[in-house]
């Protein structure tokens, strides 16, 4: 091949590696976090800015679409495993044996749901992906709130609404209940009914049970007619969310308020009573208020739940692992410093043992990196710490390339031969083995990130990335630089 087709091949591919790490560049050195986090903003809140401001937001979201994101163990955030309780929904419809259409539809509709509640809270490159058959995998990187991200993410939106069996209510005395406020004997309530409990904050904020009401069984209305919830504040200025009934839900609405005037109609959210409002009239016209000791955040939540809607089937926590904002610097930086030694030592040792040939070989390895870097950002990769390591890892396997090289030239040296004739056959030698080591190491890491969740999933394609990229740097691009160097210095006697 030409030589000077070699070296506009290699300038390419560096051109296409530099734009792509470029954008990665920007957004983390040219633009501080405090504007990072901007591009967090929901529409609602973009809508006050000035539009300057929304027109920065604008560019620096599409600059965020190209760039090399830090995963969950680098920046902090939350991670949790879910799996839906198949034997609750199978309960819901009477014991039924559930096909699997219906597993798969319960599951589809939940992933649906999870992705509008996580996208509207605003966290940076969320991810959303199933684990075999039942399971589902949330990672919210730089979440600073967790605990509101989890009850988001949990938050059922069963809303429901029935009326107060005030009769049986009525009987209900302290002495009925155990220490746990659990009801001794449950004959007393009918079967038509169902205890349930009116939930308020304690003084720390904290909702908890404050007294056992019981409701008639019949579910009124419930959430799948609401149209649109948002927040408002009430006269004296505390939030309140307000929704939108569908038309057949409105006229449903008015029926049942009309024909239960007088009756106590309780607001029930995943099996909690947030209110207990006396029907004075009949309500026509659709619109609904839930009023209680909210906070402005927690209303809004709420009002996203409802407008995400309910899940088809409930959910369990079945892993849940928290990793703060300063945990995450201090694993990036612990990252960098081991691959920053790591490259250090490996790079000094080809330089000492191999000479201006291990210069070569060092060229190689940090253009490998730079091209790997240009790789995952054009990619829009998450890095992890795994991902750090498989960079490391990917730094060795090219060393070990050109070791391969550098000791078949010595042979061909040893025997004789000219400096060019020994680097053709050194080349040409080596290449079977270099390709032969490559491709069982792809092999093994095409099965990690096939069958792999996660960090094993994100060093393998790191791994995989940087070994296509070892081929091209520690064979095309050595053996171009020997060249070079060849017919420019007219070299006697090979450095290596």
């Amino acid at each position: 091949m030409n030589k000077l087709f070699r070296i506009f091949i290699v300038l390419l591919v560096i051109a296409i590696a530099a734009w792509g790490f470029s954008y990665s560049y920007i957004w983390y050195f040219k633009y501080t976090k405090k504007d990072r986090d901007l591009t967090n903003l929901t529409a609602a809140q973009l809508a006050n800015l000035p539009e300057k401001e929304r027109n920065k937001i604008k560019e620096m979201k599409k600059l965020r679409s190209r760039i090399i994101n830090l995963g969950l163990d680098l920046q902090g955030g939350l991670y949790m495993v879910l799996q839906p309780d198949y034997e609750e929904l199978k309960k819901r419809r009477g014991g039924q044996e559930l096909s699997q259409a219906d597993v798969k539809d319960a599951m589809r509709r939940v992933m649906e749901i999870l992705r509008n509640r996580i996208d509207k809270f605003g966290v940076s490159e969320p991810s959303i992906t199933t684990q075999g058959e039942d399971r589902i995998v949330i990672e919210l990187p730089g979440s600073k709130d967790p605990d509101r991200a989890k009850n988001i993410v949990m938050g059922r939106g069963l809303l429901e609404f029935k009326l107060v069996d005030e009769d049986t209510t009525a009987k209900l005395r302290r002495d009925m209940f155990d220490e746990d406020g659990n009801l001794i004997d449950k004959s007393v309530i009918p079967k038509t009914s169902e205890l349930r409990y009116y939930w308020e904050k304690n003084k720390y904020g904290i909702l908890e049970k404050k007294r056992a009401i019981v409701l008639y069984k019949k579910t009124l209305l419930d959430g799948s007619y609401i149209k649109r919830a948002q927040v408002q504040t009430d006269q004296f200025g505390k939030p309140e969310v307000v929704f939108s009934l569908s038309s057949e839900g409105a006229k449903k609405f008015a029926e049942i308020t009309g024909s239960n005037v007088g009756k106590m109609l309780a607001i029930v959210l995943d099996g909690k009573i947030l209110s207990m409002p006396v029907i004075r009239e009949r309500i026509s016209g659709g619109n609904v208020r839930i009023t209680g000791n909210f906070t402005m955040n927690e209303a809004k939540d709420l009002a996203l739940i409802l407008r995400a809607g309910a899940f088809p089937v409930p959910l369990e926590i079945v892993e849940e692992r928290t990793v703060g904002p300063t945990l995450g610097e201090d694993s990036i930086k612990s990252g960098i410093k081991a691959a920053i030694i790591g490259s250090i030592l490996v790079l000094g040792f080809m330089l000492l043992y191999y000479k201006l040939s291990g210069f070569i070989a060092d060229i190689a390895v940090i253009l490998n990196m730079f091209i790997l870097l240009g790789i995952l950002a054009w990619l829009n990769f998450t890095l992890t710490l795994s991902g750090i390591a498989g960079m490391i890892l990917t730094v060795g396997m090219a060393v070990d390339a050109n070791v391969i090289i550098f000791e078949r030239i010595k042979e061909e040296l040893r025997s004789g031969k000219t400096i060019a004739a020994s680097i053709q056959a050194g080349y040409d030698k080596a290449f079977r083995t270099i390709l032969d080591a490559n491709m069982t190491t792809l092999i093994a890491t095409f099965v990690l990130s096939q069958f792999g969740s996660g960090p094993i999933k994100g060093f393998a394609v790191t791994l995989s990335i940087g070994i296509v990229i070892n081929m091209f740097t520690s064979i095309f691009v050595t053996r171009l630089l020997y060249d070079i160097g060849i017919d420019l210095f007219k070299v006697k006697k090979l450095s290596i």
